[in-house]
């Protein structure tokens, strides 16, 4: 980790103060979180985030470290491992009963693989938490299996919606918190500059 790094995520820690409402610390439980698109430089604030929010499962839609586009720069590949490690290490040193990651376009499934112990890794597909279905997938496609939820990240377009029954949840938008008890979704912001760490604003559809 650069030393610049290092100082935006302590005054990215500053400023962006973890608060959960009552609201979503009171929901039914089991929980899961959805994260999508994540900058190296958030890192602390999500650590701090799952430590008191404790959800039951995570789900995260791919692109674990944005801040280095893989695939447009693959120079910075011993930056990514490293970086990679570290938060695979840091998630799964707290107290969550199941990690999902999804493969994303600046990932390397192998070592996501080779780094963790406790999730599961995936291009994309079907998994079943709690008697509801999830289609996790780090880009959004018209034609999907049918599920009670649709995960995915990668793009500000399309934002979250329904289509029928199913729930489809773009990771770029907000933090999610799912009940699965009774299906309420509450959405929890990211810390202020996440966009500009992850090099991407509204005007672009993807990276």
């Amino acid at each position: 980790m650069s030393f610049r790094t290092k100082v935006l995520q302590a005054v990215n820690l500053f400023i962006n103060r973890v608060y959960i409402p009552r609201l979503v610390l009171r929901m039914n439980r089991p929980i899961v979180m959805h994260i999508s698109d994540t900058p190296e430089e958030i890192y602390p604030y999500l650590y701090n985030l799952l430590e008191k929010l404790k959800p039951d499962y995570l789900i995260h839609t791919g692109d674990i470290v944005d801040n280095i586009k893989l695939e447009i720069v693959p120079k910075l590949e011993p930056d990514y491992h490293q970086a990679l490690e570290g938060f695979i290490n840091n998630l799964e040193s707290l107290d969550i009963n199941k990690i999902y990651y999804i493969s994303g376009n600046h990932d390397q499934r192998a070592k996501i693989e080779s780094f963790t112990d406790k999730g599961t890794v995936l291009e994309e597909g079907i998994i079943a938490i709690e008697n509801n279905k999830f289609y996790l997938n780090h880009f959004f496609v018209k034609e999907s299996p049918k599920a009670d939820f649709y995960l995915y990240g990668h793009s500000f377009e399309p934002k979250s919606h329904r289509k029928g029954q199913e729930i489809r949840l773009n990771g770029l938008e907000a933090i999610r918190v799912i009940s699965l008890k009774n299906n309420v979704i509450k959405k929890l912001p990211y810390p202020l500059g996440t966009n500009g760490f992850r090099k991407m604003d509204r005007s672009y559809r993807g990276l």
